[in-house]
Order: structure tokens, then sequence, then C-alpha cells
């Protein structure tokens, strides 16, 4: 699919180094090409220079894990890479590989981002997989909202099954908070690439239906078939889509949304800072909700049948006065065990504590 786009880069892409027997990295990142396959370029000159330098920088006599390691090696790797020479056919195959990179990106980033940092593997650490993301200038909020989880869930190894649903997470917390300006700069990179691959404003529908189900975004995957099929409109602008997004994100209720975040924001932060003991909570205890068969289920299912720690987390919760506090805290249980969110035991322990603090809620 795509593939007439896809030739007409890489020719385009070639052009830029026609009668030269080399082109160096420096010369590629300074085209005026999209980020994307700068990115693929990026990508496979630290591919061919860790190659060379396997046996040096990827060897056991280090620890492959350690962040000051990774850094100290990221810019020895940079200041490699600004001398580093491309052949006639080296830079050919790039072209070739970075044209379809950057067509499988702009519209399945999910996929192409676990395909390109765990490759064959199963586990990759942390660190592992900010490096990796830290290669990519576009949809660069995945790796921000990525570092600030980490940060705050700290975790050693990441499967890669729990990177995925991380992955999708992000995207639905992201589509399900953001305005509709917000929403059209995020697809900037699918406009952008097709202007430069066929010189059109417009886009095929098809590209929007791939991203969108990429991002499990269902309810936009149909609108877009609906504009293709019933409406003929095998390609859409940016004004077409602006129409579907307000259609389907209603951003007035976003924008509510949002400022009703900010005002409970502002109203839980003084309260943090000024009271130097916590407040005795006048809420419910939380055991209160929880039958004994409940008790066993989530023990067993979400707490890996280890009773304590379900207590503990109760016993924490009940120390927690606000409904956002507690939401965290539950995501945090989920990240550390591995629990997918939108599972039926998931669901109903989330259901459960909320009820806590908005008892009116059945």
């Amino acid at each position: 699919m795509f593939e007439k786009e896809v030739q007409n880069t890489k020719q385009k892409i070639l052009s830029f180094a026609e009668g030269k027997e080399k082109i160096s990295l420096s010369d590629i990142l300074n085209l005026d090409i999209p980020k994307s396959l700068k990115d693929y370029f990026n990508i496979f000159a630290e591919r061919v220079l860790s190659e060379e330098l396997l046996k040096i920088l990827y060897s056991k006599r280090f620890d492959q894990n350690n962040v000051n390691f990774i850094e100290a090696r990221k810019r020895f790797l940079n200041s490699l890479k600004e001398a580093l020479l491309f052949t006639q056919e080296e830079f050919e195959n790039a072209s070739d590989k970075a044209s379809r990179f950057a067509i499988n990106f702009i519209l399945r980033p999910e996929w192409t981002l676990t395909k390109i940092i765990f490759k064959n593997e199963n586990v990759k650490t942390t660190a592992q997989i900010i490096e990796s993301i830290s290669s990519f200038s576009e949809y660069t909020y995945y790796r921000k909202l990525m570092e600030k989880i980490f940060e705050r869930y700290p975790q050693d190894n990441i499967t890669v099954e729990f990177f995925q649903r991380l992955l999708r997470k992000i995207d639905e917390e992201v589509f399900k908070n953001v305005s509709l300006k917000e929403v059209l700069e995020i697809i900037d990179p699918i406009f952008n690439f097709f202007k430069f691959a066929s010189e059109s404003t417009s886009v095929p529908a098809e590209a929007f239906l791939i991203f969108f189900r990429d991002k499990g975004l269902e309810n936009l995957a149909k609108e877009i078939e609906l504009e293709k099929d019933l409406h003929g409109k095998p390609r859409l602008t940016k004004s077409d889509i602006e129409i579907i997004l307000k259609r389907v994100l209603k951003p007035q209720e976003i924008k509510e949304q949002i400022q009703e975040l900010k005002e409970t924001e502002n109203q839980v932060e003084p309260e943090i800072e000024t009271e130097p003991t916590p407040k005795l909570s006048t809420l419910p205890d939380l055991n209160l909700f929880f039958d004994e068969k409940a008790r066993d289920k989530f023990i067993k299912k979400i707490f890996k049948r280890d009773a304590d720690k379900f207590y503990d987390a109760i016993e924490k919760l009940n120390g927690i006065n606000n409904w956002k506090e507690a939401s965290a805290f539950i995501d945090s249980i989920f990240i550390q065990n591995e629990i997918d969110p939108y599972s039926d035991e998931a669901v109903e322990f989330t259901d459960l504590v909320y009820r806590r603090y908005f008892p009116g809620i059945r």
C-alpha cells in the first residue's frame, strides 16, 4: 500500500545526492525532507557505527544498563555520526528503507515503535527504551509521557506486551484530553509526508483509517470510512479532518474537562503544600466495599496471590482523601504488577474504589 508514494519519496531523496560518490549524514540531516526520514537515517547510521564498534561499546566489560555509560556512548556515537559517509550504494539502500520506515511510522506509530525498539527480543530495560525512543522526532508525546511514567513508577524491565499496552494507554489518554488544535498538530506529520511524496495537500482517506486504528480509535476510523465510502471522498484535506474531529471529539466538552481538571489541581496542590500533617479521612473505610469473594479475586488476579500487598494497598488508599491521588496510586499498582487496566478485574477494582469518593455512582 502507498507504493507510489514510497517510490516518489525514495527518488526525491536520491536526487539530492546525484553526481556524488559519497554523502555525509550531516548533509542528509540538512535536507528539506520530513523528520521521519531524517530519523531513519539517524537510526541507520547508529546501527552502522554500533556494528563496527560492537566489540568495544557493547561488550560485557561494560554495564549496558548503566545510565551514565548509555549517555556517554550516545554522545560518542553522535560525534562519530557527524563525520559518517555513505557510499552511493549504502545511500540508495538507506533511502529505500527510510521511505518505507517513514510511511509506517507516521501511520502506525504504536506498531512501528514496538518493532524498532524490541526487534526480536521480549524484554528491554527502561533505559534502553528511553534511549531508543529519543531517536524519534515525530510524535514526541510518547517519549515525554513515558519518561514521566518511568520516573514516577520506576521499573527495571519492560516486556513487549506491557510496552504495547503502555503505548495504547498513552494514546487513549492523549486523544481523550487534548484540544482540537492539538489533535491537528499531532497529525501534521501525515500531511507533511504526503505533501513531500506526492506534492498534494490532501491525503488518502485510507492513511487516516490506518492511523486511527493503530491507536484503537475506532470511532474516528468509522467517521473517516463514512467520508470515504458514503460521501465519496477518497482523499481528505486538513479542513475535512477538522470537520470530522469536531463531529467526533466534541472539543467543547474536552475543553470543559480540562478546565475542570485544572481547577481540581489548583484546589488540591495548595492543601498538600500548606498542611504540615495529613487530615484525617472522613471517607468510609474501603474494606467495607469488598466482600470476601471480591477480595479473593483481587488478591489472586491483581496482587499475584499476595494478600499482604492487597491489604497494604487498601490501607494506603484509605489514607488518600481525593480521587485524583487514588487513581494515580491504582495506576502504579497496575504498572508494578503488569496488570491490563482494561481487564475485568482491574475495571471492577477501580470502580469499587471510585465509589468510596463518589458514593452516588453505582
